[in-house]
């Protein structure tokens, strides 16, 4: 029975965990949109991996440690927000240099990432993203019982990264629609410095909050 409980009560807060939006969900909408479907389940494969690996930290003790030692968590959202920061100016840049190309031949046509890329973006994003890891710090932290068994830590484990490819599979397929690639199409230039800008702005935010 304690075995059910907690799993239905990782599944409940991890659900909203999720959908939450933040820069993992941002990312596999930008993945959908400006790319494609096939490329976008990469992403959620990246992000699902991510938790997989956040839920293992969280199952061995090791979120516990950020927790009990602050500045090990503020190191990491220096890193994770500079990392968004990146993302950010990144996107941004490349904007700018497809539009001075299509302004120059006419040829506005954009290479496709490879899955390669595309999984390990998403994977970074979420490894390095603060709000995951507090999402999982305090979910250990509160929650769980003091002695887990190794099948309950993989239960939980299982639990959260099944979610998180479900939620991310379903942006994937949603944003990949005809319907919002061809609104995403009429408005692709200021959407793509808009979600640049976010990144960007996340970054920044993670920064000054540690």
């Amino acid at each position: 029975m304690e075995y059910l409980l907690v799993i239905s009560h990782v599944a409940l807060i991890w659900m909203l965990a999720v959908a939450t939006p933040g820069a993992n969900v941002l990312l596999t909408i930008n993945t959908a949109l400006r790319c494609n479907r096939y490329l976008a389940m990469f992403s959620a494969f990246g992000v699902s991996c991510a938790t997989l690996l956040w839920a293992l930290l969280g199952g061995s003790g090791l979120a516990i440690l950020f927790a009990n030692f602050p500045n090990v968590f503020d190191l990491m959202k220096v890193v994770g927000g500079c990392y968004l920061l990146y993302l950010g100016v990144r996107q941004i840049y490349l904007t700018r240099k497809t539009k001075k190309l299509g302004d120059g031949d006419g040829n506005n046509q954009m290479i496709l990432p490879s899955k390669k890329k595309v999984f390990m973006s998403a994977f970074m994003t979420s490894i390095l993203n603060p709000k995951t890891g507090f999402f999982v710090i305090s979910l250990f932290s509160v929650s769980m019982p003091l002695n887990m068994s190794a099948g309950m830590i993989l239960a939980i484990m299982l639990t959260m990264s099944s979610i998180t490819l479900s939620w991310h599979l379903f942006l994937a397929t949603a944003f990949s629609h005809e319907s919002a690639k061809s609104v995403y199409g009429r408005i692709s230039g200021v959407m793509d410095y808009v979600t640049g800008g976010l990144f960007a702005l996340l970054g920044i935010k993670v920064m000054l909050s540690s």
